[in-house]
């Protein structure tokens, strides 16, 4: 989900969300999706969607038990629950707070913080893996998503993967805007775009390599117009 901002826009957006879907005494994935934005017209993310972006994540990460793992813009937690079974030892980021609070009632075993995707609270090299699904798209800007990439990179071991999804293309903005509006969904705020080489530049300017795949999720109205990228070592 892409609560971790530096708008005030979308973070009144996301501070809302999280305030209307706080206090229930147990929350669904379909409760935890709706809450991290995956609730809208094009977002709608069925058990089969569901499945498909844990299996991404899983293989793309090589997740396997014990190994430390950091989602940034976990929201509240929906992706997070879906990789429980890999007994992984996730902590998850969000710039909101009620997002957080969510997140912390759902998966108590997690560590969870309030913070600012650029100027994460944690020690240099303290991930094995780090991913974000769904949260560039709230940027305002690619200087801004480019300090949030060295910031991921700073916080995972050298030759950790790093995996970003759920990423608008520039490429299909256009065509991306006009299905968007066909199904009623809001334009504004509106959402940060990207072409592939600001990921590829990105990674060669580190020494990194960029593997970018045409997001593929089943029945997500969205998918058509998103990649994902891969930062391997």
């Amino acid at each position: 989900m892409g609560a971790i901002l530096n708008s005030d826009s979308w973070l009144s957006v996301w501070q809302r969300k999280g305030r209307e879907a706080a206090g229930k005494a147990e929350y669904s994935t379909s409760d935890l999706l709706a809450a991290d934005g995956f609730d809208g017209a094009m977002a709608q993310t069925s058990s089969e969607a569901q499945q498909h972006i844990a299996g991404i994540i899983s293989s793309g990460l090589g997740l396997r038990p014990g190994m430390r793992v950091l989602e940034v813009g976990c929201g509240a937690g929906a992706v997070l629950s879906l990789l429980r079974n890999t007994q992984a030892t996730f902590t998850g980021v969000d710039y909101s707070a009620p997002h957080i609070e969510i997140a912390r009632s759902v998966l108590p075993e997690t560590e969870f913080h309030v913070s600012e995707a650029s100027s994460l609270p944690f020690s240099d090299n303290a991930f094995d893996a780090v991913f974000s699904y769904g949260v560039f798209l709230y940027f305002p800007d690619l200087p801004y998503a480019e300090s949030v990439l060295n910031e991921l990179l700073r916080v995972a071991e050298p030759s950790a993967p790093v995996m970003i999804l759920d990423i608008p293309d520039a490429a299909k903005r256009e065509a991306c805007e006009e299905a968007r509006r066909a199904a009623g969904a809001s334009l504004n705020p509106p959402h940060c775009y990207y072409p592939k080489h600001f990921f590829a530049d990105f990674a060669a300017a580190r020494g990194r390599r960029s593997v970018v795949t045409d997001q593929a999720v089943p029945g997500y109205g969205n998918s058509r117009f998103r990649f994902n990228v891969l930062l391997q070592d």
